[in-house]
């Protein structure tokens, strides 16, 4: 029995053909975005207009995942302008804005005025912020996070 020979182009382009198809079916496509919504109360109010941060552990730059409470303290998170967040550990940081300020901090144009923090800055630094998350690769609502000020 004879075998038909094999030429040097034929078997790079068949070596090729194995390694594509073992790479696409040994490849997964890991984890994905989370749609995840949560909601803000402050001494047991909804707290509409905070500006809340998703770090991860040591992060030192990169993607923040972030969300604003709306009139109901409700959010949903957002990496990169879309909505959800990759599933893991985070510190959750909070800075509330005096919306009775924050007209006045509008019209100072030289950007270095920000509306007082109604949180005192308390939450406002990932290595001091006691909030935490978690999320897993089936989260779609955080516990609310309930915070006191008196």
């Amino acid at each position: 029995m004879s075998f038909p020979s094999v030429t040097p182009v034929r078997a790079c382009a068949l070596a090729l053909a194995a390694l594509v198809t073992f790479g696409i079916s040994g490849c997964s496509k890991g984890p994905t975005m989370q749609k995840v919504s949560g909601k803000l109360v402050v001494d047991g109010q909804p707290a509409a207009g905070a500006n809340i941060l998703f770090f991860t552990p040591g992060q030192k730059g990169g993607v923040v995942p972030s969300a604003n409470t709306g009139p109901d303290g409700t959010f949903q998170i957002f990496s990169n302008g879309q909505p959800g967040v990759m599933p893991g550990s985070y510190s959750v940081t909070v800075v509330w804005p005096d919306p009775a300020k924050a007209a006045e901090a509008a019209a100072d144009r030289s950007g270095k005025s920000d509306p007082p923090d109604l949180l005192g800055g308390k939450y406002s630094v990932p290595g001091s912020s006691p909030l935490k998350a978690e999320i897993g690769s089936g989260t779609k609502e955080l516990a609310p996070f309930e915070i006191a000020t008196k």
